[in-house]
C-alpha cells in the first residue's frame, strides 16, 4: 500500500522556523534553518547535502542514512531536521524518521503531535497512512510514537526491514534520527538496513574517548560512515562565526547531561 501523508494543523508560531526553538540545559537552543538564517549556516548544510550525495553516488533508488552521535547534546536531531529541510529544497521526496523511541524530540522541533509513530508501526498496531505527516518545510515525517519496552529489538526486526523497503519505493531520501551510540545500541540495529551513517559532534562538548568508542562500534557493526558534522563551532579563526562548521578538532571537552533512557 502506498503511504499517504496526513496534514497536521498547528499554531503558526509553533511552526515558524524563525521562532521555533527548543530549550536544552547548558547549550544553545537549536534553530531550524530558513530564508532568514545566516548565509554561512545555510551554506554549511548545503555543503553537507552535497557531500552526502557524493558519498552515496552509484547507489540506485532511494538513499537511506542514519544521523547519530556519541552522547546526548551534540545536535543530532537539529542536524537531522535541517538536513531534511535542505534535501527537500531540491524538490526530492524526503522522509524524516524519528527512531529515538526512548527519548523522541523530532515532533517538538516540527510542532506536530506524537500520538502514534514508528513504534506503533513496527509493533503492528497501525499502518503507514496513520503515522506519516507532512511538515511545513516540504518533507514528510514519521514521529517515534509511544516508548516501547524493546526499542532495539523493534529496530532489529524483520518488520523494520520491510518498513524501510516499502518506504524506499516512494521516497528519494530517508533520514533516520537515532539515539547516541555510546548510550544505547539502537543505532547499531539499523546500520545494515541503510546506506550510511552521519556522526554529529559538538565542539567543546564531545568526549574523545566516547567518539573513539562510537566509531569503533559502528565499524564493528560494518557501518558505512559517511562523515562527521561539527556543530556549535566557535569560529575562532574568523571564518565562520555561526553555529555550524566542518572542521576536525583534536581537543574535546565533556559536559555531563542528564539523558535518561528507560527500558
Amino acid at each position: 500500500m502506498k503511504p499517504t501523508t496526513t496534514n497536521t494543523t498547528t499554531n503558526t508560531t509553533e511552526n515558524s522556523a524563525q521562532e521555533k526553538t527548543i530549550k536544552h540545559k547548558g547549550r544553545r537552543a537549536p534553530i531550524l534553518i530558513n530564508d532568514m538564517s545566516p548565509f554561512m549556516i545555510k551554506e554549511a548544510y548545503k555543503a553537507a547535502r552535497a557531500n552526502i550525495n557524493f558519498a552515496l553516488t552509484g547507489r540506485g533508488g532511494s538513499k537511506r542514512f542514519i544521523v547519530t552521535s556519541s552522547t546526548v547534546g551534540e545536535g543530532k536531531t537539529t542536524t537531522s531536521v535541517n538536513l531534511a529541510i535542505v534535501f527537500a529544497q531540491t524538490k526530492a521526496k524526503v522522509l524524516l524518521i524519528d527512531a529515538d523511541m526512548r527519548k523522541s524530540s523530532v515532533h517538538k522541533y516540527l510542532g506536530i503531535k506524537n500520538v502514534s509513530g514508528l513504534s506503533n508501526v513496527l509493533s503492528g498496531f497501525v499502518n503507514l497512512n496513520e503515522v506519516i505527516k507532512k511538515t511545513t518545510h516540504g518533507f514528510d515525517c514519521m514521529t517515534a510514537g509511544p516508548i516501547p519496552p524493546n526499542p532495539a529489538e523493534l529496530l532489529l526486526s524483520e518488520a523494520s526491514t520491510e518498513l524501510l523497503d516499502t518506504l524506499s519505493e516512494y521516497y528519494d531520501f530517508i533520514i533516520i534520527d537515532t539515539p547516541p551510540v555510546a548510550v544505547v545500541s539502537d543505532a547499531l540495529a539499523l546500520v545494515d538496513k541503510v546506506d550510511g551513517t552521519i556522526i554529529t559532534i559538538r565542539e567543546r562538548h564531545a568526549n574523545h574517548d566516547d567518539l573513539k568508542k562510537t566509531v569503533s562500534a559502528l565499524r564493528f557493526a560494518e557501518a558505512k560512515i559517511l562523515g562527521f558534522i561539527l556543530n556549535d563551532a566557535s569560529g575562532e579563526d574568523g571564518t565562520y562565526k555561526y553555529n555550524y562548521k566542518y572542521r576536525y578538532r583534536k581537543t574535546y571537552k565533556y559536559y555531563d547531561y542528564d539523558y535518561s533512557y528507560g527500558e
